[in-house]
């Protein structure tokens, strides 16, 4: 039996999430980065899926004999093309991510080339193991703005239904190193380096974690008004992209999750245990996904739109007329509360201490 914790939690206390807010940060890079530029139609993005897992087993059974001591670390690149033919697979993944972003998503846009870096870790102890694994994907990804803007300064309409893709199954990347490696599912690892464990895990309970997809980031399909909100008028997000041209436009909308809001409530780490017997030993796997943290910035003046379920992003050439709250959300408001309570208090105090 999969046990699942995880999700969402809103705080209690609108004083704590007030303190909270926009000072937490996560512990892990971004899982998602991308400044999409409506005049061009063409942006690099960066996504990244991160899994551990936890395999413990009583000292001295055969999978302890077969794990503690070990330190393995797996890592290799590859980049390319969907027409790529160079043999890596890294055409197969863009085509299996493409397919699952128009089938699933419904979004038009299309991943042009990609480079992608697998990175995992084994290491055993006498009664446990600990396998961790990221996945860097960097794909160029286009065809995102469903209208152009037009004269009096009316809007470029841009998609943002592509951001909580899933590709599921196996992707296979073939490195010149390890050979052809499942990047997608945690299987893949301990089918390259235990090949009699693997098929033994998948002949059990525990399948379903070990089969469960790392290049998933379903967590980001949060309404995009839930996200958090803000406006760079001075260049540096477009410096820091590497777009900057002096003497252009430099204002950017900025779109981030994972930081712990009022709209968002305090991200977990999704969980998932099973218990399972392996050649007559009782073994407990744990595996978490770190909470998603992540930035869509958008070269121009952006408000999130919606439309039948389709969520967008309608970006206008020079500054429209937004209200506060659309900009600075439900926090600005209550701490403009609270200033007035203090104004309040302030003057309470002045007047007692006169008398």
């Amino acid at each position: 039996m999969i046990i699942v914790k995880g999700g969402t939690l809103v705080l209690s206390s609108a004083i704590a999430a007030l303190l909270i807010s926009g000072f937490s940060s996560q512990a892990n890079a971004n899982q998602l980065d991308v400044l999409l530029l409506p005049d061009v139609d063409k942006s690099k993005a960066e996504l990244a899926g991160v899994r551990f897992i936890e395999i413990k087993y009583p000292q001295g059974s055969p999978l302890a004999s077969l794990l503690n001591g070990k330190n393995e670390r797996i890592e290799f690149a590859v980049n390319g093309t969907s027409n790529s033919t160079g043999g890596s697979g890294i055409e197969k993944v863009i085509l299996a991510v493409n397919q699952a972003i128009l089938t699933e998503n419904k979004s038009p846009i299309v991943i042009e080339n990609a480079s992608l870096r697998y990175f995992a870790t084994v290491k055993g102890y006498p009664d446990r193991a600990q396998l961790s694994y990221r996945i860097d994907f960097e794909p160029v990804i286009a065809k995102y703005v469903l209208k152009k803007s037009g004269e009096n300064n009316q809007p470029a309409i841009v998609d943002l239904e592509w951001r909580d893709a899933v590709t599921n199954g196996q992707l296979l990347i073939t490195s010149e190193k390890y050979g052809t490696v499942d990047i997608n599912r945690p299987i893949g690892l301990v089918q390259l380096l235990f090949p009699e464990l693997a098929e033994k895990m998948l002949g059990s309970g525990a399948k379903e974690i070990m089969e469960d997809p790392i290049m998933t980031f379903e967590r980001f399909g949060l309404s995009m008004k839930s996200w958090h909100f803000s406006f760079d008028v001075t260049g540096k997000q477009l410096e820091r992209y590497g777009v900057f041209i002096k003497g252009e436009g430099a204002t950017v909308s900025i779109y981030s999750i994972g930081e712990s809001s009022f709209r968002e409530g305090t991200y977990l780490p999704v969980e998932k245990d099973t218990t399972v017997t392996i050649d007559g030993a009782e073994i407990n796997l744990h595996a978490s996904t770190p909470p998603p943290s992540g930035q869509i910035s958008i070269a121009g003046y952006s408000t999130a739109g919606e439309s039948d379920g389709a969520e967008f992003a309608l970006v206008y050439p020079e500054s429209p007329e937004f209200r506060v709250l659309d900009i600075f959300g439900f926090q600005f408001l209550v701490l403009m509360v609270l200033g007035v309570i203090m104004a309040v208090v302030t003057i309470v105090v002045l007047i007692k201490t006169r008398k």
